[in-house]
């Protein structure tokens, strides 16, 4: 019997699910135990006292609520969700599988579920302006430093005697880098400008770190989204964002695709107009750009110049799909603005 993986013992955290494992093995933070009553995954983490409250909670109210396409979690043989070991908090759930059991497309899948998902707890919030102007005020700032930071590394890129080959790839995109940068700050504006003159602001419980590797198919084939950790109430752009910013980079994806995926969301929430403004300032600022920079100043000596020069690259091209996809989500037509359009539900504890 087996109750270890790279030599962590998980047998105590079974124990606690009267759960003994003819076998473990890992798969990053999941690890598989097979055992006599089935095949299990348990989940390792990092959470507070306090998050792993909100996670429980967030799982129950979507039940409440009436969605149930989430993994479920086991309750321990004492009734709790998780268990505490060390530095690392646990969770047990079904073992579901990552390929679907028929021809379906795992983006298209996981924006259908996100999008039950926010519009089950859309609700319109009391209009903050000290709200928004800090969060204006903070992804201004935010960026402004990223820019500086940008234009920074260019300066010293071309005070090179010999350029390396990052630095040259840099150099030949930083001008359309900078315009991308321009770009997402005016729609911010723009966001920010018709936030206060609507007076307006939409919440939904946001997945936090939505991407089809959190999708996967129980033994029936449905689909079921997992990974709910980081979950928080905030703008429906934020889910959108994180997600888009993602699946550009896969080969497969055209303007067609991103425009088909953003149009299956509409048919649960239509996005106003500055909910729009603001998943393009979002998508539009180069900020996997800078984070390159960042790898190739914090850890040029572990890769390759051609690695280096590969993943930025990459990144330049997802650049150009994210700004014509951005150009599609602008030119949508925008949705009617009937008096009582939004959810009523629950105040502040809708969830």
């Amino acid at each position: 019997m087996s109750t270890s993986s790279e030599g962590i013992n998980y047998g105590p955290v079974l124990f606690q699910y009267d759960l003994y494992p003819e076998k473990i093995e890992d798969h990053g933070q999941a690890k598989k135990v097979m055992s006599r009553r089935g095949t299990f995954a348990l989940k390792e983490t990092s959470m507070t006292e306090e998050e792993q409250e909100w996670f429980i909670h967030v799982i129950q109210r979507l039940s409440e609520l009436g969605y149930h396409q989430v993994v479920p979690l086991y309750p321990t043989k004492h009734g709790d969700y998780v268990v505490r070991s060390g530095n690392y908090t646990y969770y047990l759930m079904p073992w579901f599988s990552a390929e679907p059991r028929y021809e379906y497309d795992k983006d298209e899948l996981v924006i259908h579920e996100i999008g039950k998902i926010h519009q089950l707890t859309l609700k319109e919030q009391d209009f903050s302006q000290e709200v928004v102007d800090y969060s204006f005020q903070y992804l201004m700032q935010r960026w402004e430093s990223r820019q500086l930071e940008m234009e920074r590394f260019a300066e010293e890129s071309e005070r090179m005697t010999y350029m390396s080959p990052f630095a040259l790839t840099y150099l030949s995109h930083f001008h359309q880098m900078m315009r991308l940068a321009e770009d997402a700050k005016r729609k911010l504006r723009d966001w920010y400008d018709i936030c206060h003159s609507e007076q307006r602001y939409r919440s939904v419980l946001c997945h936090g770190q939505l991407s089809s590797q959190h999708l996967l198919f129980s033994h029936m084939g449905e689909p079921h989204l997992l990974n709910f950790e980081r979950a928080v109430l905030d703008t429906p752009v934020r889910d959108l964002a994180y997600f888009f910013r993602k699946a550009v980079h896969q080969p497969t994806w055209t303007r067609e695709t991103g425009s088909k995926l953003f149009e299956l969301y509409q048919r649960h929430i239509e996005l106003s107009e500055e909910e729009r403004y603001l998943l393009v300032s979002y998508m539009s600022f180069p900020e996997p750009i800078f984070s390159s920079i960042e790898m190739y100043h914090n850890q040029r000596g572990q890769h390759s110049q051609i690695e280096l020069v590969n993943r930025l690259e990459k990144r330049i091209s997802a650049m150009r799909h994210i700004r014509e996809f951005c150009d599609d989500i602008l030119s949508l037509p925008l949705p009617a603005k009937p008096e009582d359009e939004f959810f009523e539900g629950e105040k502040e504890d809708h969830m």
